[in-house]
């Protein structure tokens, strides 16, 4: 997986869940077998910027300390070698794509991460959050908080302050994305539900982006965007980010997964080629200015046959090389889309 495939072109993977690496003290300057993200992957892989996430499991105590830990996990890690540069800016983005070198932007996933009984408070976090170099927060994870719905929480959804009845982003919701419009962190829709979606859809005046996420026409798990869904992100600037979990990617593979209590069948083989069959479906519904790359490498417990991480972004160039992209296509689904909206939200 050493060579480079035709255009050679740089990119930027949206998500990677590798904070988790960092807290256990693995080194990421060495090659890790049983890793998809390390320095030498990076490398060999193209990949001109790595979006860390520092994670914050639903129900965490103390989530405000707990982000904390892993964003200054990230940070150290973006400075602890040669080969990275810690990213804030657009510019420092650009930049750095004209390096061999790998920029590092850190994310956020997970609102619980500021979410406060006192509103003023979830403010002031979000503010501290932006001072340490965050510029994008997934808004929610795998269960409801207060002011944004889940598309997997297992409770009703019962917010703080209703905007409408019918809404599942409150009004306290509908300030936080206000605060963060102002303070320039992006926000990430992936593990949204579909109609909070469409409620931050609405009030957001920027173009947002869903980092990490598949299409629900090719495998029906909650956490895939629709078809209108997708061309809604397209429409209004915003940009998806293709997930790398075979569970998102394979229909035949989420049947066995989730019939078999999250443990598949292994005799079912993905083959990493699904992963450009969903890059079609997006490109034909969002378009090829709304389509990126956000693998969740990392975070997955399973990847299609043959993606051993960082290193396999030249095989996928190959790919839709063969598929009929062209190099302009490529670049933009690889990092330009992304740089255009970094763009637009930077501050």
């Amino acid at each position: 997986m050493a060579h480079r495939p035709s255009f050679g072109t740089k990119l930027i993977d949206l998500h990677c869940d590798s904070v988790s690496s960092l807290i256990a003290g693995k080194d990421l300057g060495k090659s890790h077998p049983d890793l998809h993200v390390d320095i030498p992957r990076l490398k060999t892989g193209g990949v001109g910027i790595q979006v860390f996430a520092a994670y914050v499991p639903p129900n965490t105590s103390n989530p405000y300390d707990y982000v904390l830990q892993r964003i200054n996990a990230i940070d150290a890690f973006s400075k602890s070698h040669e080969q990275l540069v810690s990213i804030e800016t657009y510019k420092e983005a650009a930049a750095v794509m004209k390096t061999e070198k790998t920029g590092i932007i850190i994310s956020v996933e997970n609102g619980l991460a500021i979410s406060d009984s006192e509103f003023d408070n979830s403010i002031k976090k979000l503010e501290e959050l932006r001072k340490l170099k965050v510029r994008i927060m997934t808004l929610v994870h795998s269960e409801h908080l207060d002011w944004i719905a889940s598309c997997t929480g297992t409770k009703a959804f019962s917010p703080d302050i209703p905007s409408d009845k019918s809404q599942e982003l409150s009004r306290n919701g509908e300030k936080l994305l206000d605060a963060m419009d102002d303070l320039g962190i992006i926000p990430d829709l992936s593990h949204t539900s579909e109609k909070g979606f469409w409620d931050v859809i609405k009030h957001c005046k920027k173009p947002i982006m869903a980092s990490h996420s598949c299409a629900h026409a090719l495998c029906s798990h909650p956490r895939n965007l629709k078809d209108d869904q997708l061309k809604a992100l397209g429409d209004t600037g915003g940009i998806v980010g293709i997930n790398f979990f075979s569970a998102f990617l394979s229909q035949e593979f989420l049947n066995s997964y989730m019939k078999n209590n999250r443990t598949p069948d292994k005799s079912i083989i993905v083959p990493w080629t699904i992963i450009a069959d969903h890059i079609d479906h997006m490109v034909k519904f969002a378009g090829i200015d709304s389509v990126a790359l956000g693998s969740d490498f990392d975070g997955i417990s399973s990847a299609p046959n043959g993606v051993t991480g960082s290193d396999f972004y030249p095989v996928l160039e190959e790919e839709l090389i063969k598929r009929n992209y062209t190099e302009k296509d490529i670049s933009k689904i690889f990092y330009k889309n992304f740089l255009r909206l970094f763009k637009i939200w930077d501050k």
